[in-house]
């Protein structure tokens, strides 16, 4: 079975690091993006099944991603 495609959109680099490797752990394919204009341009290439955003983001935040 594939593991599940995760999107991760953290701007805090150690929060980040954290949750990937926490997430891996727990089986998930995970791409990680630090900016909200990284995670639209990354969504239709990684196609993935779950996104787990942060609202708080520089630029475009998360309630307009």
């Amino acid at each position: 079975m594939q593991a599940p495609k995760l999107l991760l959109v953290e701007d805090d680099p150690a929060v980040r690091a954290s949750l990937q490797r926490r997430l891996r752990f727990e089986g998930f394919d995970v791409e990680a993006a630090e900016q909200g204009e990284h995670a639209l341009e990354m969504f239709s290439s990684v196609n993935p099944n779950l996104v787990l955003l942060d609202v708080m983001l520089p630029g475009v935040d998360g309630f307009t991603v």
